[in-house]
């Protein structure tokens, strides 16, 4: 397992969408969406400062089973968001179906993706839908608590996977160790470390928090984080993100 997350874990921001819980107040998170806890509970740390922050939601479709297929997915997604613009492009056996726009109400961009590979004989489709942003801003918690939920309806049949993921960095110089850095997140987030992979100037966790209810695949750790610093004095950067971390570190 240890070997397998080492792998996994640098470039997991670029295979996650291929690849594929204390108290009263976690019952009160649990009504969120987990960006918006998980922006909550970094906020009051005010060592934090939230740089960037993406949410995806992904899921396998069956029914794209060739280019007429996506094409007729795309004219549907179009009668939803009039507004957007779709590239169209085929390499090889694979054919993917782009659309970015940024929302006129809250300024955060969003996309949808279509995309759909012949491996062997049989097709495998993937709609994925993200929403990303720089800093935090507190009105967004309304975006995900209705148009985000609205979104997910337009876009896809089911339930899909969704993953949400922070970066930011912490204000002022840290002249600890990275572990102690790491359990204090572990702690904000009320999480269990699993497995851990750590480098001089870098560590990386993968934990179990009550706070979300998705896992990552068969495992059980539903949290991941990683930080980074260039050493003493230096400032630290550090990665969250549930059930994994989906932004390149």
């Amino acid at each position: 397992m240890k070997n397998k997350m080492r792998k996994l874990l640098p470039y997991i921001a670029l295979i996650s969408f291929i690849g594929l819980m204390f108290g009263n107040s976690t019952i009160v998170a649990k009504s969120k969406a987990d960006i918006v806890t998980m922006t909550e509970l970094l906020q009051h740390d005010k060592n934090v400062n939230i740089e960037e922050w993406s949410v995806y939601a992904r899921e396998k479709n069956s029914e794209i089973r060739n280019e007429n297929d996506l094409n007729k997915a795309v004219r549907k997604l179009r009668e939803v968001f009039p507004r957007s613009q779709w590239e169209i492009e085929k390499q090889g056996n694979e054919w993917k179906a782009h659309t970015v726009f940024t929302n006129v109400d809250t300024g955060l961009t969003e996309s949808i993706n279509l995309m759909m590979t012949h491996e062997k004989t049989e097709p495998v489709s993937y709609i994925i839908y993200e929403v990303k942003g720089r800093l935090w801003d507190n009105r967004y918690s309304s975006f995900f608590e209705n148009a985000f939920q609205n979104r997910i309806k337009d876009i896809f049949r089911g339930n899909p996977s969704i993953f949400s993921c922070i970066k930011g960095v912490f204000n002022g110089n840290i002249d600890t160790v990275l572990s102690k850095e790491t359990a204090r997140l572990l702690d904000l987030f009320q999480a269990q470390e699993m497995e851990s992979i750590e480098e001089k100037n870098f560590k990386s966790v993968s934990a179990q928090t009550a706070l979300f209810d998705q896992t990552f695949t068969n495992e059980p750790l539903n949290l991941q984080l990683a930080m980074r610093t260039e050493g003493l004095g230096e400032k630290t950067a550090f990665v969250v993100g549930t059930p994994i971390i989906t932004i390149e570190y």
